[in-house]
């Protein structure tokens, strides 16, 4: 991997040095964390892409569920920087004729989708699925790359309820390590129906297909950009002081396995959110 192209943000100085030492990795290893990854199960051989499951390959960072709290945004960009690599060698094989372009906010349940497609046999060995967020401008690259290559274009949504997303999101974060802010989910759900329009516009050719979630086990699923208006939530702001309010629900539910200063600080930033 070429130097320089992994971003570095300031995360105070343990946790930059923890970033140097995942970016010289990636940048130093790239072959031993590109086959690591293809060894690891949820990869699929590698055919299921997601920067998530590529953090898997640094040790320091899977060690614990600890660990994985408190290196995850160190190991972030090292992680997505690999896993565009991944893409960019898979979309380029001939043997690949479909790439699924899989998305949704934190918490809705997209790799636990992919493993039970596999299970079923759904996936062939001719599809990829590239597993991120919808709404960044580098998706519509990776869709170009898809189109150069003349590779099928099919774009799913996993569209939970706020309520299933937040829940789903904080339990993660007690069993995994991995969690998602109210901000990051609120951002992701507003922006959605925006970028799909945008998709449909590039890429007419492209499929769109939603899985409506109303719980983890009740999902309806739809084909076509005429049903895209479902995936509408409502303004940033709006979905934000929901969430907000579901998470103190939530937390509350929860109260054997956190704190008290938890609670009480996700209370103010709900207050806080009310008032503006």
């Amino acid at each position: 991997m070429e130097k320089g192209k992994i971003r570095k943000i300031d995360l105070g100085d343990e946790l930059n040095q923890a970033q140097d030492s995942f970016i010289q990795s990636a940048e130093e290893n790239t072959e031993r964390h590109i086959n690591d990854y293809i060894n690891l199960p949820e990869s699929l051989n590698g055919r299921n892409i997601c920067s998530d499951l590529f953090k898997e390959t640094f040790p320091e960072y899977a060690q614990s569920t600890e660990n994985r709290t408190k290196y995850n945004r160190a190991v972030h960009n090292s992680a997505a920087v690999l896993s565009n690599e991944m893409f960019i060698r898979k979309i380029s094989d001939s043997k690949i004729k479909k790439s699924i372009f899989l998305s949704g906010v934190p918490g809705a349940g997209k790799s636990f989708f992919i493993q039970s497609l596999a299970l079923e046999g759904t996936l062939t060995d001719d599809t990829i699925v590239f597993e991120g967020d919808i709404t960044s401008p580098s998706i519509f690259e990776k869709m170009e790359l898809a189109r150069q290559n003349g590779k099928n274009i099919m774009i799913i949504i996993v569209n939970p309820t706020p309520r299933l997303a937040q829940t789903n999101a904080i339990n993660r974060r007690f069993e995994m390590g991995r969690g998602a802010s109210s901000e990051t989910i609120a951002r992701i759900f507003s922006r959605i129906p925006k970028a799909i329009d945008e998709i449909e516009k590039r890429f007419p050719e492209a499929r769109l297909g939603i899985f409506d979630k109303k719980s983890n086990t009740d999902v309806d699923y739809y084909i076509g950009f005429e049903h895209k208006r479902m995936l509408e939530h409502g303004s940033y702001d709006d979905i934000l002081e929901d969430l907000l309010r579901l998470r103190i629900e939530i937390l509350e539910s929860l109260k054997d396995k956190i704190t008290n200063e938890a609670r009480k600080d996700d209370e103010v930033k709900w207050t806080k959110q009310k008032k503006l």
